[in-house]
């Protein structure tokens, strides 16, 4: 399976807090994780770091295994994993004032025996682009107050773009002892999805994410969309995985 991934420090701020890791394990299970770290001094690189660490050795440590699992079984190996990676920075916030407030996204994409297995916490995302670059949709939800609002028809949608608490999160990684999510099966088998944090998505619209799927060649993709979100602003550390189905 063909990926691009590219992640950048943007034009505002003088550290990156994201992260990403992406790996075809073996033949049968390739792994591809998004993480946006937020908290005071360098935690917020300190959370992503630890939460694409611990994520990626917990499931290569179970690829054997994972492989051999029913469907059930394989979501709740996933859990297990992102459990794992919010309970170690959840602990590590504890130690030392300068984590205090860590904690980090996570969006993650695991196609297991071709099946495509899938989660998110936070407000990182994942859009899925069909093959002829006509249509993108996104297949998270945001975990953010403002979503929220729309969800509840306090706000629509264009009010949510300019709202004042967009930004703030209601889960994360590390926040809290423990994190309550589900994880999906995709159901195409052809097309893309493009796994990015909110330094992405802030300064590059949908329309303009579909442009650039129909005019730049694949391997070039990763490398066009940050360098879009930095001509736009480059407001916020920007990441972006493009895997093709």
């Amino acid at each position: 399976m063909r990926f691009t991934a590219k992640t950048d420090v943007g034009k505002k701020r003088t550290n990156n807090e994201d992260n990403y890791f992406v790996k075809e394990i073996n033949d049968n299970f390739s792994l591809y994780v998004v993480a946006d770290g937020m908290g005071g001094y360098a935690s917020g690189e300190v959370a992503s770091t630890i939460a694409t660490n611990c994520i990626s050795n917990f499931l290569e440590d179970k690829a054997c295994l994972i492989v051999k699992e029913s469907k059930e079984n394989v979501k709740q190996i996933l859990k297990e994993a992102v459990n794992f990676a919010n309970l170690e920075i959840y602990n590590l916030e504890k130690t030392d004032d300068k984590y205090k407030g860590m904690g980090t996204t996570v969006t993650l994409v695991a196609c297991i025996n071709d099946e495509i297995y899938y989660l998110s916490v936070g407000d990182s995302r994942i859009y899925y682009v069909d093959e002829n670059h006509e249509t993108i949709t996104q297949i998270t939800d945001d975990d953010t107050y403002v979503n929220t609002l729309v969800k509840t028809n306090v706000i629509d949608e264009n009010e949510a773009l300019t709202h004042p608490q967009r930004h703030m999160l209601t889960k994360a990684i590390g926040v809290f002892k423990s994190i309550d999510f589900d994880v999906n099966i995709f159901d195409k088998k052809t097309g893309y999805l493009l796994l990015c944090t909110d330094g992405m998505t802030n300064m590059v619209s949908k329309e303009n994410i579909l442009k650039i799927f129909s005019i730049t060649p694949f391997d070039e993709l990763s490398n066009k969309f940050v360098s879009e979100a930095n001509k736009n602003g480059g407001n916020d550390n920007i990441t972006v995985v493009v895997m093709e189905l």
